[in-house]
């Protein structure tokens, strides 16, 4: 059975001429896993906008010890 891991996706904004706001090319990931109906944040990521967004949580599960594990990413 996968283990379910749910994200979040907020864009970097920066101001620019007072209430305009763009985009700085950046993206942050927030992951979150749920423990006895409680949800958990497991890690944050910030990364490319251009980036995708789930290889990169493999991308950090790979390299932090989970590699062997199955994930289904969810997105909120």
């Amino acid at each position: 059975m996968k283990k379910k891991l749910y994200y979040i996706v907020d864009l970097e904004l920066q101001h620019v001429d007072g209430e305009i706001q763009e985009t700085t090319g950046n993206k942050f990931i927030r992951v979150y896993d749920i423990i006895d109906n409680v949800p958990n944040r497991f890690c944050d990521l910030e990364i490319d906008i251009t980036d995708n967004s789930e290889e990169a949580i493999q991308e950090y599960l790979d390299d932090n010890g989970h590699g062997d594990e199955t994930f289904e990413f969810i997105e909120l």
